[in-house]
């Protein structure tokens, strides 16, 4: 009974430690943007096949092909924010940001279903390179994929936090999601902010993306489940917290939802990971309610 709850302990960590670094991503776009970004979805699933296709048709090395598609994703977040979005806030002013969420929610369709036919007749799904052997840990066991993943994921949040702490660029990004009229008025351009936070965001998450299908496989629609997790860890870690902050919600996130599984089927872990969202959204009023008395 205690290997198991261990072996499952593990399991979360490792799942918690990507629902952190999905969550510090996706946090770090709407907490300083205000957009909704659902794409976020779109540019993780292409990251994906931008890799998978490297290893497998031009034997790219597998380090190489992960950088490789986070890069491609965070092209693309940024040409979404530069040619989607901007256009749209302009145009729209006080409205913008729900036209903002209507357009991601129709470019992330419209994405997926292009990935979908571009690699209707394409094998390449899975991302190779990688020389994954088991690692026996006492009474717990991992792949040296796994532990891959976990061991970057934090690079990146840790490098993250530490830009945001320590470097001139952090400030500034801290700054414009702080108050966007005071940056203006100091000098700092937010929209070449904005265009930053979605390359860093889109970068970080399309590495995640490509080490889901190092694990499984890519699919067209595999960047949903990775989002709403995002949302879910973004949102109850706040979005003004800091990447340390919103990781460790992630990380109680992935234990939650791994410890579920010793007392209810794995087809409730969704059911209970969303509860979270839905008991923090109704709660929340309350909270502040009971703050200002």
């Amino acid at each position: 009974m205690l290997e198991n709850f261990l072996q499952v302990s593990l399991n979360g960590l490792i799942n918690g430690s990507t629902y952190a670094l999905l969550g510090v991503a996706f946090g770090l776009i709407i907490g300083v943007t205000g957009r909704f970004h659902v794409a976020f979805a779109v540019t993780y699933t292409l990251a994906a096949f931008v890799a998978a296709w490297l290893t497998m048709y031009l034997g790219a090395p597998f380090w190489a092909a992960v950088v490789a598609g986070a890069l491609v994703a965070a092209l693309t977040g940024s040409a979404i924010e530069r040619f989607v979005y901007w256009p749209i806030l302009l145009r729209t002013g006080a409205n913008g940001l729900l036209m903002v969420f209507v357009a991601s929610l129709g470019v992330s369709i419209v994405g997926r279903n292009l990935i979908a036919l571009t690699t209707l007749q394409n094998s390449a799904t899975v991302v190779n390179g990688f020389s994954n052997v088991g690692l026996n840990l006492g009474p717990v066991t991992l792949s040296s994929l796994n532990l891959a993943t976990a061991t970057v994921d934090w690079l990146l949040i840790v490098s993250l936090s530490q830009l945001l702490a320590r470097t001139s660029l952090g400030r500034i990004i801290r700054a414009v999601r702080a108050n966007h009229e005071m940056a203006l008025c100091v000098g700092i351009d937010p929209g070449a902010v904005t265009f930053i936070v979605f390359a860093i965001g889109s970068f970080m998450g399309g590495a995640a993306g490509v080490f889901q299908a190092a694990l499984t496989s890519a699919t067209p629609d595999m960047g949903i489940t990775p989002f709403f997790y995002a949302l879910v860890v973004a949102f109850v870690a706040g979005l003004s917290s800091p990447p340390l902050v919103v990781a460790a919600v992630g990380i109680a996130l992935g234990l939650v939802e791994s410890w579920t599984t010793l007392v209810l089927p794995t087809t409730w872990t969704a059911l209970v990971v969303f509860g979270i969202l839905f008991i923090y959204v109704a709660l929340r009023p309350l909270r502040r309610g009971l703050a200002s008395a």
